[in-house]
Order: C-alpha cells, then structure tokens, then sequence
C-alpha cells in the first residue's frame, strides 16, 4: 500500500512538473525558422533569421499570453552604426494572435538621418505549430 502511494505522489508530481514545464514554454528553434521562411516568402524582411532568434529565443509564450510585451533594440545592418532598429512582440488576446512590430532604420551612406521603415508581423500558434502568419510593411 505504501509503494502505490508512493507511485502515485511520483506519478503526480512528473505530471505536474510536465505541466508547468509546457507552460513555460519559450519559441523554439523550429517555430522561429517556419515563421522566419513564411513571412520572407509574404514580403522580404529587414532583418536575419539570426537576429529574430537572439530575439525570441528567450521569451516565454505564455508571458505573451499574460499581457506581457517584449522590445529590444537591435541593429539589422550587419556593421555597426547609429541606425537602431527596433522589434517589439505582443499578443492580442481578442484574437488570439501574436503581433510583431518592426521599426526599421536603415543606414544610407550620404545622408545624416536614418530613413525608417515599419513592418507588422502576425501569426498563431496552435499545436505547437506557426499558422496564419502575415507580414506587411506598412509604413516607408
């Protein structure tokens, strides 16, 4: 009597564990590279695979889903200089919908300002999976 009890604690507590684990669960390298291809083949994006990596890598789905917002500057030019872009994420719970902002700031040679771009970016996840992406510029 006392081992089934002791299996079950154990089983319990694996199952527990799991669950919060899944909860927790941060974009993983397979779900950043399908959204990377789908949205490149909507419109070509600003930036590398590598920089939307380093960006989401660490972020949990669920804070998304809290309310949680993540931005981060970042510099898409692959040489260093003034022109800061910027990649922010969020989700709308309405919708149930993860939104990606992109303010470019691309770096022209000749001049002494940095000519901006905006793109939006959309997707869900369900099972696990990258669907409905889309990806716009809509302002520059």
């Amino acid at each position: 009597m006392m081992s089934k009890r002791f299996y079950i604690t154990l089983f319990l507590s694996f199952t527990f564990l799991f669950c919060n684990i899944s909860l927790s669960q941060n974009f993983n390298k397979s779900q950043i590279k399908i959204l990377f291809e789908k949205f490149n083949k909507q419109s070509q994006t600003p930036f590398s695979y590598k920089i939307l990596e380093d960006f989401l890598k660490d972020i949990k789905i669920e804070d998304l889903k809290k309310g949680k917002t993540f931005e981060k500057e970042v510099l898409f030019e692959n040489f260093d200089c003034e022109c800061k872009d910027v990649m922010k994420i969020s989700y709308d719970k309405t919708s149930k919908t993860f939104i990606l902002k992109i303010q470019e700031a691309t770096f022209v040679k000749d001049l002494d300002w940095c000519p901006e771009h905006s793109y939006v970016g959309s997707f869900k996840i369900k099972d696990n999976k990258i669907i409905n992406t889309g990806f716009y510029l809509i302002a520059g």
